[in-house]
């Protein structure tokens, strides 16, 4: 039983955003290069914050201005790439808090247009 019903709350500041998911492993080619294993984008509905300035300079650096704050009623898998209003983000740091509250929030690592 959740103590901490935040449903509503992230219902109302969510916005869909595409999710990249990884079905099934890669393989190996002849030539020995690794291939990646299907993507498929799926669209989930979750809470897309920036972290405000403060935040940044306190954690100092382990945040920047292109890292957001996920809030979500459904988990991510580490290393899951999300695309949120053209910019795309690598699920990195996760905080369950499903003990207590009907929420998981992650740290959303900005990824680089040259990746």
């Amino acid at each position: 039983m959740n103590l901490y019903s935040f449903r509503r709350l992230i219902s109302k500041y969510s916005s869909n955003v595409n999710v990249i998911v990884s079905k099934g492993d890669g393989s190996w080619n002849e030539d020995g290069e690794y291939v990646p294993g299907d993507v498929v984008p799926e669209v989930r509905e979750c809470a897309v914050i920036p972290f405000d300035m403060k935040t940044v300079a306190q954690l100092g650096g382990a945040v920047t201005q292109s890292d957001r704050q996920i809030y979500s009623l459904t988990p991510f898998k580490h290393g899951d790439e999300i695309e949120h209003q053209g910019m795309k983000y690598k699920i990195d740091t996760s905080i369950n808090f499903t003990p207590f509250a009907d929420f998981y929030r992650y740290v959303a690592k900005g990824v680089s247009s040259f990746d």
